[in-house]
């Protein structure tokens, strides 16, 4: 591509990006609904997100492990 269009393209990019950002953080919502809806009794399920931490630790230090052996034997391997 030219030089010209190139600089174009960098100059024009952000001032699109801006304005398509800034339609979106002022639209507003319906007139009718104002605030999140009142809270009620019933409660959804529980879902615990800290079960097996352990396991997923153990699991990553090992493909860690796994990793780093495999770097160690491709750089021995060259020299």
């Amino acid at each position: 591509m030219r030089p010209q269009i190139v600089k174009k393209i960098k100059i024009s990019a952000p001032a699109v990006l801006f304005f398509l950002t800034s339609t979106m953080v002022f639209g507003q919502a319906n007139a009718g609904s104002s605030g999140p809806p009142a809270p009620t009794n019933q409660r959804g399920p529980e879902l615990p997100i800290d079960d097996n931490l352990l396991i997923l630790v153990a699991l990553g230090l090992a493909y860690g492990c796994y990793v780093a052996c495999k770097q160690y034997r491709v750089k021995n391997t060259l020299d």
